[in-house]
């Protein structure tokens, strides 16, 4: 039954044509123009009737066209699908040969900012929460836009923060982008300037620059600022890179702690070698 609708299906243009042929030689020879109109309507009746009986049957080539594109999508989509799975294995794997620990979510606690002063282009700030609220020298801060500077001493209700905004403070930085690693330093204008970065070195304005892993002060990626000049001077192997600060500092009135604190371990031995290099440059005077 099946094989006879699908021929019915496949060759139903050629039956309704031998049909209508049919009728129009059986009319031809009746001979009266009424008969033939009043039959015309019968007939274009029942031609439409018998399509509507035979629309529910689908093409089979349209089916064929159908499951062939459908074929060939599946066939993409399991090819992307595996090759997601190898990443994910091959990530798995790379981690726990290379034992990266994945990162630590960070803590926040926020303040407000009761105070400002400044100190021989050395910037400071006072804020209302101390060592009652888990507040500790050396923890790092910021606000919602980016790196402010860093808690530096503590009573029971308050805490100063130094400012990057600070000739003498030096940041660990990266370029998002690149990955490129620099050192940035205030040196008393409006911007900063990201050091140690050779000519050859791949970056671009707009490059967004973060707190690195080298550095041992502040927690990594907190967002510092945004590349706006570079510049390449003669007999200088090294790029001038101007970073302007996310942080609006003449408007600060609420900030975040972050509840890192450096390794201890680490701080000491970069104070060991600081101090063994100082003795060094006594020795060559």
């Amino acid at each position: 039954m099946q094989g006879f609708i699908n021929f019915v299906a496949k060759y139903k243009e050629y039956f309704t044509l031998v049909a209508l042929v049919i009728i129009s030689l059986s009319l031809i020879s009746l001979g009266d123009v009424s008969r033939i109109g009043g039959f015309r309507t019968v007939v274009i009746g029942t031609v439409g009737w018998m399509q509507s009986v035979f629309t529910w049957i689908p093409k089979p080539g349209a089916l064929q066209s159908e499951n062939k594109s459908l074929r060939q999508l599946n066939l993409q989509l399991s090819t992307e699908v595996t090759k997601m799975r190898n990443a994910v294995i091959e990530n798995r794997r790379l981690r726990e040969l290379l034992k990266l620990r994945e990162g630590k979510e960070l803590f926040y606690i926020p303040a407000e900012v009761v105070g400002k002063n400044s100190i021989e282009l050395r910037n400071y700030l006072t804020i209302d929460r101390g060592s009652t609220d888990s507040v500790q020298a050396g923890m790092s801060v910021r606000n919602d836009a980016g790196l402010v500077g860093e808690i530096i001493g503590t009573t029971s209700n308050f805490a100063l923060v130094e400012m990057i905004e600070n000739r003498d403070i030096k940041i660990a930085a990266k370029l998002q982008r690149s990955g490129i690693d620099g050192v940035i330093v205030w040196e008393g204008g409006e911007v900063f300037e990201l050091k140690n970065v050779p000519k050859a070195y791949d970056v671009k304005l707009g490059d967004l620059v973060l707190t690195s892993t080298f550095s041992n002060k502040y927690p990594p990626d907190v967002p510092i600022g945004k590349v706006v000049e570079i510049k390449e001077e003669p007999g200088n192997i090294f790029k001038t890179i101007s970073v302007r600060s996310f942080v609006n500092f003449g408007a600060l009135e609420e900030i975040f702690v972050i509840k890192y604190l450096p390794n201890p371990e680490r701080t000491a031995l970069i104070k060991q070698m600081d101090e063994l290099l100082k003795l060094r440059k006594g020795y060559t005077k």
